[in-house]
């Protein structure tokens, strides 16, 4: 099942992943969505931040809404994806990668071109997270890993 937010997420979500990573306001390609209708062929749970009618003027209600609801859907899932786009500054996903470092849930997706790569390596390193240079070697462990909780 696909919750894009802002969907009700429902309190047991069986094996979930949250797809968290470069949206830039919707500027960038749409790798969400892709991913998660391929990992729905699996019977996930996939939470999705991106939506699709986002007003990058938004005002503070709804851009406190959405921010918890990210925040829910966080703690909720089982693995919680960043996906660091090279051409992307993704503060939030940054930001996020830092609140959930700890988690033990979190797997990592960046090219060493972006940015703050080493920054991000860091992170990895030092909270043991699986940092993978391709998307497809980030879909193989977590289908890996949620298949194991079916």
């Amino acid at each position: 099942m696909i919750y894009e937010a802002p969907d009700k997420l429902p309190k047991k979500l069986g094996p979930s992943v949250f797809l968290g990573g470069s949206i830039d306001n919707g500027t960038v390609v749409d790798w969400q969505d892709k991913l998660a209708n391929q990992l729905n062929e699996e019977n996930f749970s996939i939470l999705n931040p991106r939506r699709k009618d986002w007003d990058p003027d938004a005002g503070a209600k709804e851009l406190s809404d959405q921010i918890m609801w990210e925040m829910d859907a966080q703690n909720k899932a089982d693995i919680i994806l960043y996906n660091f786009l090279k051409d992307s500054k993704s503060p939030i996903t940054l930001l996020e990668l830092g609140l959930f470092a700890k988690s033990g849930k979190v797997i990592v997706v960046c090219p060493k071109k972006f940015y703050r790569y080493d920054n991000v390596k860091f992170i990895c390193d030092m909270f043991k997270i699986p940092l993978k240079y391709t998307m497809d070697a980030a879909k193989f462990f977590i289908k890996s890993k949620l298949s194991s909780l079916l």
